[in-house]
């Protein structure tokens, strides 16, 4: 079945591609214009927004734009890759960063006070007495006034924006793969992080800042596997949903019981997923086959029954490497847009009509 409701902006040139719909039919369609947004070439790591700036970290360093504005302009750490950013206050960041070296890795952590027009590097002990070792994941609790870190094994707290460090749970200096997603849910008071073990499982942890204790959910989805990104919705307490390789899950009971969104995908990758901010029952969610040199089709797909079925839209440019590697929604000029974050593709712009 083929509709004709995307129009995609490519260069400054209307294209007119189609944009084709699968799934249930019995599903509204949604009226959807998807426009390229620049940073062409880039492989965008994950985006973010500061108020009315969204932020897109990179494997070239960050960029910024003012939603008022067209363009995206770098703010500073061209010659990284930017893996996550903390947004302490306006214009405040952390990034932690890393750079490839011909026999080694390097990585530092950054923070700016003007929105990335300086950063300094900040000294940390964020791997305690053995050394210093890499931060993978970040993010700022505001509530607390707590910064969280995630390494290989290890979850850390700071308190004076990323110079100390405490040992929350696993240990410094682990062996395995990096967990690179950490999330605080308000409601609950836990920690939420994850990623992938040595054995390339699924690992997806809970710390209960409260209890001190930890739990750990293994095998959600077909392994290998990996989690990558994680929701909260601050009107359902007990409500997450996660998402990785193989697909997208969520539980209603802080993850006694788990149910899959998407799954039997072929190992397909997840990112991330977005929940619309006028209509928290629409997800929206796109993925990426790990295809490093060829380009792929973007497919954006979007639930309005919380999850229950799902709606594809295949963009049709054959020349787009449109696996989509991080994605968030916003309201702008009263609609829902949403930002996907590509692999080597830049960033598109899907408005929600």
């Amino acid at each position: 079945m083929k509709i004709s409701n995307g129009v995609t902006r490519w260069c400054g040139v209307i294209l007119g591609l189609l944009l084709a719909a699968c799934g249930s039919d019995d599903l509204p369609k949604p009226s959807i214009t998807v426009a390229h947004d620049g940073l062409d070439g880039r492989i965008i790591t994950r985006l973010y927004a500061d108020k009315q700036t969204l932020l897109a970290a990179t494997d070239r360093g960050l960029y910024r734009k003012v939603s008022a504005q067209r363009t995206w302009e770098a703010a500073g750490l061209v010659d990284r890759e930017v893996l996550d950013l903390a947004i302490i206050a306006p214009n405040h960041y952390l990034a932690t960063t890393e750079r490839q070296h011909d026999d080694s890795v390097e990585h530092r952590l950054f923070e700016t006070l003007n929105g990335g027009s300086t950063w300094q590097e900040i000294a940390h002990n964020f791997g305690g007495d053995e050394g210093t070792e890499a931060l993978y994941g970040m993010h700022y609790d505001d509530d607390n006034n707590a910064l969280y870190a995630t390494g290989i094994e290890a979850l850390g707290v700071s308190y004076d924006e990323g110079r100390s460090w405490q040992l929350l749970s696993g240990m410094w200096h682990g062996f395995g793969q990096r967990k690179t997603i950490v999330k605080r849910n308000p409601a609950t008071n836990e920690i939420w992080f994850g990623g992938q073990n040595a054995f390339e499982q699924l690992v997806l942890n809970v710390y209960s800042l409260d209890t001190k204790e930890l739990r750990s959910y293994r095998d959600l989805l077909p392994n290998p596997s990996v989690i990558y990104g994680i929701q909260f919705d601050r009107a359902r307490p007990d409500w997450v949903m996660v998402s990785g390789e193989g697909g997208v899950l969520a539980s209603s009971n802080r993850g006694a019981n788990w149910t899959t969104l998407i799954g039997d995908v072929d190992y397909r990758f997840y990112f991330d997923v977005a929940i619309d901010p006028l209509t928290p029952a629409t997800f929206y969610t796109a993925g990426w086959d790990k295809n490093w040199d060829t380009p792929q089709p973007l497919i954006f797909e979007v639930s309005n029954d919380g999850g229950q079925r799902w709606k594809k839209y295949r963009h049709n440019d054959p020349t787009l490497f449109g696996g989509v590697r991080s994605m968030i929604a916003v309201v702008e000029d009263g609609k829902t847009r949403v930002y996907l974050g590509l692999y080597r593709g830049g960033i598109m712009k899907v408005t929600i009509h």
